[in-house]
């Protein structure tokens, strides 16, 4: 049965409330990848720039040169964040796998709870390595294509010898980028999530997901877009209100340590309201591209 953008939302929050523990999978993943994070930071890229001696120049000639005499050290700690760059998606990867499996064991049962870990853990080996790529070459793709005007503008920019147009230029290509990275941005996020949809759904390897997601989203363009505006929509309003919340607390104290102290009980539940609401509303952003793929 073919549902409405409006059905395929309220599938998705269906799915989502009756299979909540994903809800906690995604901040554990969120604490987890920021605990990588810095672990990566404190035990390889610090001990690096501590070592070559970079946090001891006084003026930009000694820290240029602090890096030509340590370029290897500089080329290492920029493979390190390639490596934690990989794992961090990885990652991800991993736990998209394992939800949406979840979602669609859901979905073919009625919307009723479907959440075990050892589906949970069976989802994400059988389709992470999938999903990885996926990530990769659609968002490669975004900034292959992100980098036209930018490489027009720096090119522009190369040729005029007046200042001003240099500048002129210089922000027109700015903007035009920024406009540009919104449209490509959304296409990218939709195309991600219909692909891991179809991966996980059809048991289909990147290419063929990708493939496949991208002829659904030509074929029905209205309700696939419609589902991503209106989530995306939701999820950045229900974050913007969660943070006014705090904000004129935050905007009073003027550095008073007694106020803060008072506040801070309450800066921390809106801080945990707001990792509860941002993995809710990813969670329910996939689940709903779940729903539209998995209509019958």
């Amino acid at each position: 049965m073919r549902r409405t953008a409006t059905d395929v939302l309220r599938r998705g929050f269906d799915l989502t409330v009756a299979n909540w523990p994903v809800i906690a999978v995604r901040i554990a993943e969120t604490i987890f990848l920021v605990a990588v994070t810095f672990g990566f930071a404190m035990m390889a890229i610090v001990p690096i720039i501590v070592s070559a001696g970079l946090g001891n120049f006084s003026d930009i000639t000694s820290a240029a040169a602090a890096i030509v005499n340590h370029w290897i050290l500089i080329v290492y700690a920029l493979a390190i964040v390639v490596v934690l760059l990989i794992l961090l998606v990885a990652v991800h990867a991993f736990v998209d796998g394992g939800i949406a499996q979840i979602f669609i064991d859901s979905d073919r049962a009625d919307a009723k709870p479907a959440f075990n870990m050892s589906r949970f853990l069976a989802g994400g080996r059988s389709s992470w390595w999938a999903i990885f790529w996926i990530y990769n070459l659609v968002w490669s793709i975004a900034a292959i294509i992100l980098l036209v005007p930018l490489t027009a503008t720096l090119a522009l920019m190369l040729v005029v010898d007046d200042n001003a147009a240099r500048i002129g230029i210089g922000c027109f290509g700015l903007a035009a980028t920024f406009i540009l990275l919104m449209g490509v941005g959304l296409i990218a996020a939709v195309w991600t999530q219909k692909a891991i949809a179809v991966c996980v759904a059809r048991a289909a390897g990147a290419a063929d997901a990708m493939r496949l997601a991208r002829q659904e989203m030509r074929r029905d363009l209205g309700r696939h877009f419609a589902v991503a505006f209106i989530a995306i929509v939701v999820s950045v309003g229900g974050s913007v209100l969660i943070s006014m919340i705090s904000t004129p607390f935050s905007m009073m104290h003027h550095g008073e340590p007694i106020f803060m102290l008072l506040t801070a009980p309450l800066q921390i539940v809106v801080s945990f309201a707001q990792s509860i609401f941002s993995a809710a509303a990813g969670a329910w952003f996939l689940a709903s591209f779940i729903a539209l793929t998995e209509e019958r």
